[in-house]
């Protein structure tokens, strides 16, 4: 079976073979230089023989273009779409319409996964631990194999969309050397520089082999950034030995990798912009504004009552893994071949980035209550707020708590939420006057960035294995094994803290202080003045404002395979296959809260100053934040295909799979209350039926190879963690409500070569994605309140556990996606022009507003001076073109309003916006030997 499950096919290259040929196999006549795929199988397994809708990015394609990211190199990909305008890591990537899950950076990568070496970078992946951020495109890379739809859910670890394997170098199949130094400028002359270097050996027998390799580069992003935002590398090494001995033939594969990276994210800070259909930048809000703070801010986190850690913007997320892998092929002399292939890893991320960022009023009580002050009880407190220069001491504002009408006489402005600007301090904060058209409080607006994912480390530790024997009876082959995992997971956050920054280019933080206008017991005496925020401008240090935590889990899979092909006849073949998953969850989180003398005015905190509010209001851990779970589940999977061969040039083949995905992190939900945790289920699990029939036809000038495909996703569930039972104060999980999705289409992958010196590839996908219903839990409140009774006015309120579905298309899936490249091959000279569009999609499932359409150009000249040495210039996004990918909101809609309901209503609010990166350039030398 499964040794025929990928079809994949070097369309760029003369090598390229894209029908099968199993006569020509039979007979001993094919080349011997057709593809060999290794990804989505249970046995290695020639291209001609494998119906399955795949393609191959070759070694070629990854040189001579530069990709924003590993992800990138998945555009060449039909079906799939990939937005990595974020970065080099955390793209969001889905295949054929499956949209849902992915929209987040976070977690873009849902349904589907990415692959080093034939096993998975991530086996658990996790919110803000992805598999692209231990992956790294560089020299080392031979090709991508990437199967969509289909057999993944078969042979893929719990990824029933797609399978995306990253297949390295080694000195058995490429030996030599080669050494690349790259140099360019990402936008905003930003100067990027990437080196790589390879070298592989084999002796002459070929019986022993070895390569080494890697690469390291520096660059700031297209953003105006103060510090590199991509800086570090990677190396890796493996060793080939290959046997003969009276008990059969064989050969053992040792590799090794060592990641040291950072990467940094453009999505937390987007521009500003107004409207959402087509939205607009404002002056001085364009696409390559830095809202990072700027300025050495790297300061000491409390983390809990027995410990700190440090927070440093400028080291980004701060990836580091190493993983050994040990892979065994053996072929027995009755013909029963053994693979093993097992991989040990321990992959980590440090997050110390700013995140959060939010346009928030300074008439908003959240502005202040997230600083910290509600934890220290100083809420309520009559008082007022001071925002100063750090650096010159100056003032720049001043803003009023209102507790009674008799103070109002100190305001310039409306009072707003019980806030309003002093009238004898100017306000000498930038762009004062910007103002949404929304009822949404947008007056005097600031920046605010929140850490809630900084300060932390996650960690995880691997043990992968996939066995598996195949005996071939003849026409009938079976394949049998276990795909097993292991994995240890830790999560440790500490709360980086909060500031605040003016609304400009290149903001550093502000200083905040408190000052009591009225003697109170909360506040303590009038004049009083507090420190909020520390001497780097950050407040609520530590603190449970934001993620301030200790989670431990662990994850056991064990998924038996079996897999039957039987070729009736030279043009007849048929496979089954079925995997059958038994999954486990169990561990501990730790949510930290509030410690009880935050409040307390005579409490020191950390440094044992009473005044300095930052560091008083940490949190802690307690017995009641503990949250103990143990979850398990089984299910099946199963897939058939059949192919048929019509002549040498001509064939076709359908295939069906019944796929499963199970909730995997599920356990991040539970931070409220065990009863969160006794409540939740794993089943029922999202199903994914799929459907595909694919036709393959090549001449010497043309191939052609479209697949047409059906999916439905059904029993996705949705579910609401802050429901309240009858008293109003204990909380619960609700039941889950299903939602379903469907998506289908026709891919077109094609070759034209007009002349040995030109071809047109052009990858086409065109697919309607629908959301037959999804749900919107009703909790039984009144104006987010909970009740047991009627709401005020005598209004009965609706019951806990209600969903009202809606249907309409699929969250940022488009209709047509097209990616087209022409090849030149002249003598020592080449070049090529990519073109790529993707159409107008919707943001969310009511259509409210869509995305415009992307259309990006990119280019690329190369020369080889000699054998041994070539130049190469590119340019991507040459038209400079800037596209919207991801929209949202400014400031928090009313509570009434869904974010659908309030974009139709006020379609020219402010909003956010993140578009692709701008026209970079970028020039390449490389040299072999």
């Amino acid at each position: 079976m499964e040794r025929h499950i990928l079809l994949a096919a070097l369309y760029a290259s003369a090598a390229a073979v894209t029908a099968p040929a199993m006569a020509q196999t039979r007979n001993n006549e094919r080349a011997t230089n057709e593809e060999i795929i290794v990804t989505g199988v249970l046995r290695d397994t020639m291209a001609s023989k494998a119906p399955i809708s795949s393609t191959t990015v070759g070694e070629e394609k990854i040189q001579t273009t530069v990709p924003l990211s590993a992800a990138d190199l998945l555009t060449e990909i039909p079906g799939v779409v990939v937005n990595s305008d974020a970065g080099e890591a955390k793209a969001t990537v889905f295949a054929r319409g499956l949209s849902n899950g992915t929209d987040a950076s976070t977690y873009g990568y849902y349904w589907t996964t990415m692959m080093e070496d034939g096993l998975p970078l991530t086996p658990a992946p996790y919110s803000n631990f992805q598999p692209d951020m231990f992956l790294r495109a560089d020299v080392t890379i031979k090709r991508v194999q990437a199967v969509r739809g289909g057999s993944a859910a078969i042979t893929g670890p719990n990824a029933p969309a797609g399978l995306f394997n990253y297949i390295s170098k080694n000195g058995m199949t490429d030996p030599g050397g080669q050494v690349i130094v790259r140099l360019g400028n990402e936008g905003d002359g930003n100067l990027y520089q990437k080196y790589d270097a390879y070298y592989g050996w084999h002796n002459d027998d070929k019986t022993l082999a070895w390569s080494v390799g890697g690469d390291y580069r520096h660059g700031y992003g297209y953003r105006s950034i103060a510090y590199p935002m991509n800086y570090g590398g990677q190396i890796k090494a493996n060793m080939n030995y290959s046997y003969n001995s009276d008990w059969g033939s064989g050969g053992l594969l040792v590799s090794f990798k060592y990641l040291d990276d950072h990467t940094g994210t453009n999505d937390t800070f987007r521009p500003i912009t107004i409207g959402f259909n087509d939205p607009q930048f404002l002056p001085g809000f364009g696409r390559d504004v830095n809202y990072l703070p700027t300025g050495d801010l790297a300061h000491t986190v409390p983390f809990g009552s027995d410990g700190s850690r440090n927070w440093d913007p400028s080291n980004f997320s701060h990836e580091k893994s190493f993983a050994g892998t040990i892979k065994w092929d053996h072929t027995f002399n009755n013909g029963l071949k053994l693979s093993n292939n097992l991989r040990i890893q321990n992959n980590s991320v440090e997050h110390t980035y700013a995140t959060d960022f939010a346009y928030q009023s300074l008439l908003n009580s959240a502005t202040w209550t997230t600083m910290g002050t509600a934890a220290a009880g100083l809420s309520n407190t009559p008082g007022y707020f001071t925002l100063t220069n750090r650096s010159t001491g100056q003032v720049l504002a001043r803003v009023y708590r209102i507790t009674s009408a008799s103070q109002n006489g100190v305001c310039v402005t409306a009072v707003t939420n019980g806030y309003c600007m002093d009238r004898n301090t100017p306000n000498l904060l930038p762009n004062q006057t910007l103002v949404n058209q929304a009822p949404i409080d947008s007056s005097n607006l600031i920046l605010m960035t929140g850490t809630s994912n900084s300060s932390g480390i996650i960690n995880s530790r691997d043990i992968t294995d996939l066995f598996t024997l195949t005996k071939d009876f003849g026409k009938v082959t079976i394949t049998a094994g276990v795909y097993f995992n292991q994995t240890s997971f830790s999560r440790d956050f500490a709360y980086g803290g909060r500031a605040i920054l003016p609304l400009q280019n290149q903001p550093t933080t502000l200083g905040v202080a408190f000052t009591t206008t009225t003697t109170s017991t909360a506040g303590g005496a009038a004049g009083t003045t507090y420190q909020i925020t520390d001497p780097t401008g950050y407040g609520a240090l530590g603190s449970s404002v934001g993620l301030t935590l200790r989670d431990r889990a662990h994850v056991r899979e064990i998924s038996p395979l079996l897999g039957i092909t039987w070729e009736a006849n030279s043009h007849l073949l048929l496979d089954a296959g079925a995997r059958l998953t038994m999954y486990r969850g169990w561990g501990e989180n730790n949510r930290f809260v509030t410690n009880p003398n935050a409040a307390t005015r005579s409490f020191g905190g950390v440094d044992g100053t009473a005044t300095t509010i930052y560091d008083n209001v940490y949190a802690v851990d307690t017995a009641a934040g503990h949250f103990p779970f143990d979850k398990s589940i089984t299910y099946a999977q199963f897939t058939g295909a059949a192919s048929y061969l019509f002549s040498p040039r001509f064939s076709m083949f359908a295939r069906f799979t019944l796929g499963k995905k199970n909730n995997d992190a599920f356990w991040d939900g539970f931070n409220v209350a065990q009863n969160l945790v006794d409540q939740f289920s794993l089943a029922p699990l999202p199903t994914l039926k799929s459907a595909e029939l694919s036709f393959q036809w090549r001449n010497r000038w043309l191939q052609f190879n479209p697949v047409f495909y059906f999916t439905d996703l059904n029993n996705v569930p949705v579910r609401r963690n802050d429901g309240f039972l009858a008293d109003g104060v204990t909380r619960y999980t609700t039941p889950p409500f299903m939602a379903h999705y469907q998506s289908y289409g026709i891919e077109l992958d094609n070759t034209v070569r007009v002349a040995k010196w030109l071809n047109f590839r052009n990858v086409l996908t065109v697919q309607r994605s629908l959301s037959l219903s999804f749900p919107s839990i009703s909790l039984g409140t009144c104006n987010g309140v909970p009740t047991a009774t009627t709401c005020p006015g005598g209004i009965q309120p609706q019951d806990d556990d209600t969903a009202t579905y809606s249907s309409g298309p699929q969250p940022l899936a488009a209709d047509l996606v097209y990616n087209g490249t022409a090849n030149l091959r002249f003598g020592r000279f080449g070049a090529y022009y990519r073109f790529r569009y993707i159409g107008s999609r919707p943001v969310t499932i009511r259509n409210t507003f869509r995305l415009a359409p992307q259309k990006l150009s990119d280019m690329g000249v190369t020369y080889n001076v000699n054998d041994r040495l070539t130049l190469q210039f590119n340019v991507n996004n040459l038209f400079n073109d800037a596209s919207p990918t991801k929209v949202g909101t400014v400031g928090t809609i009313p509570s009434n309003m869904t974010e659908a309901d309030f974009i139709a209503q006020y379609p020219n609010a402010l909003s956010t916006v993140q578009v692709n990166a701008p026209r970079s350039f970028f020039f390449t030398a490389s040299a072999r030997f």
